[in-house]
């Protein structure tokens, strides 16, 4: 391997321990070289085992790679409150919502103070750490097995209360979205359980910072198509507007409604 090559190999196991996860076409713009030269760099880095490629990207190796809850909560925190708000004005008075254990999904909850009646479904101790301020909600708590990393809750008795809801608003984030790919995220339980919610609620609602757009993860979790509305603190461009439109996606970003 030559030093060019070792530069950007050290650069991306130094960023992966950083950030979780790298996008090809970042680094091949940062090093000025071709997205095949950093593809090659990851091939190498996956044949010691050291990440685990993704769709247009890799993630570390060894386990499905998460950010700390801490990381998560504190990036991008004023895009999120953006969205946070955004995702409040479509939610009414006694409305059934779904509150994925995300960190988008938390800085929703502050908005809700004005709502009467709502009932809000989660499986995160985290944002019960908010719900419990607000106690004219009706708050239903999943179970399950409990995550430190994430603080939040999985498993077969999560799956199991979520089969006996429905007629709920489902708002999720994913770890990445893109036009080919649809939502998708890198860690295969949270997937696997998200899919459960979406196949229960009777809107699904993407609630996602902009940085999270024309990017895949490992696993899929929905198509765009299975939709209803995407929220997210930028315009993400007219592909998307065309997408949104095309599909009846109502696409909601601080500009107003795009589709």
């Amino acid at each position: 391997m030559g030093l060019s090559a070792e530069n950007r190999c050290n650069y991306i196991l130094d960023h992966l321990r950083t950030n979780g996860k790298i996008i090809v076409k970042e680094i091949a713009e940062k090093f000025g070289v071709t997205e095949v030269s950093v593809r090659r760099d990851l091939a190498s880095l996956e044949r010691k085992g050291l990440v685990k490629k993704t769709y247009g990207g890799a993630v570390p190796a060894g386990s499905e790679f998460n950010p700390s809850v801490k990381f998560r909560h504190t990036k991008n925190l004023n895009a999120k409150k953006i969205i946070g708000k955004l995702a409040a004005e479509i939610i009414n008075d006694g409305d059934n919502i779904y509150l994925e254990a995300g960190s988008t999904c938390y800085e929703i909850i502050p908005y809700l103070f004005d709502k009467k009646n709502l009932t809000i479904i989660t499986n995160s101790v985290m944002l019960m750490s908010r719900l419990h301020e607000q106690p004219q909600h009706r708050v239903i708590v999943t179970g399950g097995q409990y995550r430190v990393d994430t603080m939040d809750m999985i498993g077969p008795p999560a799956e199991n209360t979520i089969a006996q809801l429905g007629g709920f608003t489902a708002f999720t984030s994913g770890d990445d979205i893109s036009l080919d790919y649809g939502i998708s995220g890198a860690d295969v339980t949270t997937v696997s359980f998200t899919k459960q919610v979406l196949k229960r609620a009777i809107r699904s609602v993407f609630v996602g910072t902009i940085n999270k757009f024309d990017r895949g993860a490992l696993y899929k979790i929905s198509d765009l198509s299975d939709l209803d509305i995407i929220i997210t603190n930028a315009d993400p461009g007219e592909n998307w507007q065309k997408f949104a439109s095309d599909h009846s996606i109502r696409l909601i970003c601080p500009t107003g409604n795009l589709s």
